[in-house]
Protein backbone atom coordinates (compact mmCIF):
# COMPACT_ATOMS: atom_id res chain seq x y z
CA UNK A 1 0.00 0.00 0.00
CA UNK A 2 1.76 3.69 -0.85
CA UNK A 3 0.91 6.59 1.17
CA UNK A 4 -1.14 6.00 4.70
CA UNK A 5 -4.12 8.09 5.59
CA UNK A 6 -1.93 10.54 8.15
CA UNK A 7 0.21 11.51 5.18
CA UNK A 8 -2.60 11.74 2.69
CA UNK A 9 -3.91 14.50 5.05
CA UNK A 10 -1.52 16.06 6.20
CA UNK A 11 -0.12 16.54 2.47
CA UNK A 12 -3.74 17.68 1.51
CA UNK A 13 -3.46 20.42 4.79
CA UNK A 14 -0.25 21.78 2.84
CA UNK A 15 -1.65 21.79 -0.72
CA UNK A 16 -5.16 23.48 0.49
CA UNK A 17 -3.40 26.23 2.39
CA UNK A 18 -1.05 26.68 -0.36
CA UNK A 19 -3.35 27.00 -3.26
CA UNK A 20 -5.64 29.25 -1.03
CA UNK A 21 -2.87 31.56 -0.20
CA UNK A 22 -1.72 31.57 -4.18
CA UNK A 23 -5.98 32.87 -5.25
CA UNK A 24 -5.36 35.37 -2.45
CA UNK A 25 -8.58 33.99 -0.12
CA UNK A 26 -8.71 34.14 3.31
CA UNK A 27 -10.18 30.97 5.74
CA UNK A 28 -12.92 32.94 5.52
CA UNK A 29 -13.41 33.73 1.93
CA UNK A 30 -12.83 29.74 1.05
CA UNK A 31 -15.34 29.20 3.78
CA UNK A 32 -18.10 31.49 2.71
CA UNK A 33 -17.44 30.37 -0.85
CA UNK A 34 -17.73 26.57 -0.08
CA UNK A 35 -20.77 27.13 2.36
CA UNK A 36 -18.50 25.74 5.26
CA UNK A 37 -17.83 26.78 8.66
CA UNK A 38 -14.47 28.97 8.98
CA UNK A 39 -13.32 26.29 12.15
CA UNK A 40 -13.77 23.52 9.65
CA UNK A 41 -11.34 25.15 6.96
CA UNK A 42 -8.65 25.38 9.52
CA UNK A 43 -9.11 21.94 10.72
CA UNK A 44 -8.83 20.49 6.91
CA UNK A 45 -5.61 22.87 6.49
CA UNK A 46 -3.69 22.02 10.10
CA UNK A 47 -4.81 17.80 8.87
CA UNK A 48 -6.98 17.34 11.77
CA UNK A 49 -10.30 17.67 9.45
CA UNK A 50 -11.92 14.82 7.71
CA UNK A 51 -13.51 16.35 5.09
CA UNK A 52 -15.74 14.43 2.45
CA UNK A 53 -15.46 13.58 -0.78
CA UNK A 54 -18.32 16.28 -1.58
CA UNK A 55 -16.26 19.01 0.37
CA UNK A 56 -12.90 18.07 -1.34
CA UNK A 57 -14.80 18.43 -4.46
CA UNK A 58 -16.32 21.83 -3.70
CA UNK A 59 -12.70 22.75 -2.61
CA UNK A 60 -11.18 21.63 -5.73
CA UNK A 61 -13.35 23.47 -7.72
CA UNK A 62 -13.01 26.50 -5.84
CA UNK A 63 -8.92 26.48 -5.46
CA UNK A 64 -9.44 25.63 -9.58
CA UNK A 65 -8.11 22.31 -9.60
CA UNK A 66 -8.95 18.65 -8.95
CA UNK A 67 -9.27 16.11 -6.14
CA UNK A 68 -6.39 14.58 -7.04
CA UNK A 69 -3.97 17.19 -6.81
CA UNK A 70 -5.43 18.53 -3.53
CA UNK A 71 -3.79 15.19 -2.40
CA UNK A 72 -0.70 14.92 -4.39
CA UNK A 73 2.75 15.45 -3.17
CA UNK A 74 4.26 17.49 -5.90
Amino acid sequence: MGRNYDQIRKQLAVNIRALRSQKGLSQEALALTADLDRTYISQIERGVGNPSLLVLCKLAAILETDVTELMSED
